[in-house]
């Protein structure tokens, strides 16, 4: 029996938490997968006396969903993990600051809300859904480790 829409979407998002967690600790980077309905980070790195927060945000398709709301800038380091349909084929990370995510989503976000603005003559007031599209994410960021390792004070 095939799995539901919800089913999917939650193995997909614990997957991408275990898999940021396994990789971490392969780097020797402590981490602990954070569990519940209302918690602050998906995955919690630490080293030596001090720890830095990530959000895990997974997928098969060409996108991540977000949430509901452009994520503010903070100290929050996000993984966006791409899990290929093939699951032969390896997953791929992009490490981004909260500075370089929102770089990639707001030109695509500020003109949505721009065009809605001049069409319906009011700006955009319900909840959304935001999300960053696969080529938004520069290359750059493809493994990009190195960034929870200077959040943490090594390297």
């Amino acid at each position: 029996m095939a799995k539901s829409t919800q089913a999917r979407k939650h193995t997909t998002g614990m997957a991408g938490e275990f898999l940021v967690a396994g990789e971490l600790l392969r780097r020797g980077v402590m981490a602990a997968v954070t569990y519940g309905n209302a918690k602050k980070a998906d995955v919690i790195a630490f080293r030596e006396g001090r720890s830095v927060s990530l959000e895990v945000k997974s997928t098969s398709e060409r996108k991540w969903v977000l949430g509901g709301t452009v994520p503010p800038d903070s100290d929050v380091l996000w993984v966006l993990v791409y899990l290929p349909p093939d699951s032969r084929e390896a997953p791929s990370y992009f490490v981004l600051t909260s500075a370089e995510l929102r770089k990639a989503l707001l030109p695509r976000h500020d003109s949505y809300l721009k065009r809605y603005a001049e069409k319906h003559g009011k700006a955009y007031a319900a909840a959304g859904v935001v999300s960053v599209l696969r080529h938004e994410v520069d290359d750059s960021h493809l493994g990009a480790w190195q960034k929870v390792s200077r959040a943490l004070g090594v390297g």
